[in-house]
């Protein structure tokens, strides 16, 4: 069976609706939407191996499965899929980067980090689920990458462990309320200072579901040029969302793009 196509006046429909729903990021079902992840879901479970499909707006790749989701693979292919992350990562990150990303999805992000900065990127990952995933994408898009296999917690966190949930409709996993999850995973943890110690990078890249409340330690290393910083108001307060905000500016970075729920800072 052939890859499910989009039409390029689907794709543009859809585009502009991205660039329309401004601070709301998530993807929001629409009229056809249903359709069209039910025809993906029926490709997919076609497929005997690895296939393919090819992002309409960047020289990207995203290698899909059996099993995979189909939502997923539909949101790449229209150009729904962290959309506002990979404007992001394209315009501002240059070559001689070291990127660390801390959540790291199905690879694409990451792959693309690798693309601009051209270096191997350091992905930070808990859910042992989609390290396969992970790998298979940066591999299919040329990129090369070191997984440290854990969830990034805040200093003060002192068990080696911590409870994930772990979403299975969606591509998301978050340590917030795992008794919400459909399962639930034991997973090592990692210090964001050990982490930054340890990969001296120059940008952070961040999505971690909520995580991010009362993460970073007092001291950022003075390495670090640049934050990007997936902020999940909605489940973590406004109040927390603003400490965060504050606690970063006050280590010498200026806030200086915003982009859905995507913010992004820069030391001065």
């Amino acid at each position: 069976m052939p890859i499910p196509l989009q039409e390029d006046s689907a794709v543009e429909i859809r585009r502009q609706r991205v660039n329309a729903r401004g601070l709301n990021q998530w993807p929001q079902e629409e009229a056809g939407d249903a359709f069209e992840i039910q025809r993906y879901q029926q490709w997919l479970d076609g497929l005997n191996g690895e296939v393919c499909l090819k992002h309409p707006f960047y020289s990207l790749v995203l290698p899909v499965r059996s099993g995979f989701s189909a939502r997923m693979a539909y949101y790449f292919a229209i150009g729904d899929y962290e959309q506002a992350d990979l404007q992001l990562i394209t315009e501002m990150i240059r070559p001689g980067d070291r990127v660390m990303e801390c959540g790291a999805g199905a690879g694409v992000t990451g792959s693309v980090a690798g693309m601009h900065s051209e270096n191997p990127v350091v992905i930070v990952e808990p859910n042992r689920a989609m390290y396969d995933q992970i790998r298979n994408t940066f591999a299919a898009n040329g990129q090369t990458l070191q997984l440290v296999e854990a969830a990034v917690v805040a200093d003060g966190y002192k068990d080696v462990h911590i409870e994930l949930g772990i979403y299975d409709e969606y591509w998301w996993s978050s340590a917030l309320t795992p008794a919400r999850a459909d399962r639930r995973l034991t997973v090592p943890t990692r210090t964001l200072s050990s982490l930054l110690d340890e990969f001296h990078p120059t940008v952070l890249v961040l999505d971690i579901e909520g995580g991010e409340c009362g993460l970073f330690p007092a001291e950022l290393p003075v390495s670090l040029r640049m934050i990007m910083i997936e902020i999940h108001t909605p489940d973590i307060g406004e109040v927390p969302t603003i400490d965060l905000v504050n606690h970063i500016q006050g280590q010498g970075f200026r806030l200086c793009r915003l982009l859905a729920q995507t913010w992004v800072f820069l030391r001065d």
